[in-house]
């Protein structure tokens, strides 16, 4: 029994270390970019200038998702259609995109939802 006990202390010890490390650290750029994203989104969030759709669809993708991917897409999106990553209108516009906005302020439907049927209302 000691024996054993002594075993998954050493195992422990040893992989301790590996555990520990964890991911690389972001770079310097890559936190100035998020910091720039998170005011851009927080911003929004308490603007009154901003849809309730479009606030809608930031917070729950803040709530399911890390940030950190969230503004690494962001940055994607932004460098692949070149856009100017320091203008706040379109970091917000392609941060919506990337969170599921669509086009006429409503988000795309959760993946392996069905959509509803068309209904027209019934007639009396």
């Amino acid at each position: 029994m000691i024996a054993r006990s002594a075993f998954l202390i050493a195992a422990a010890a040893l992989s301790a270390p590996a555990i520990a490390a964890g991911p690389a650290a972001p770079a310097k750029a890559q936190l100035e970019t998020a910091a720039f994203h998170l005011k851009v989104l927080m911003s929004a969030l308490q603007s009154k200038d901003v849809d309730e759709p479009v606030k809608n669809v930031l917070f729950a993708c803040l709530y399911e998702n890390p940030f950190g991917k969230v503004s690494e897409s962001t940055a994607r999106v932004l460098a692949g259609n070149k856009l100017d990553p320091k203008d706040p209108n379109k970091v917000l516009t392609v941060m919506a995109g990337v969170c599921g906005l669509r086009p006429g302020g409503s988000a795309a439907p959760p993946a392996g939802a069905k959509p509803a049927p068309n209904q027209q209302p019934r007639s009396r």
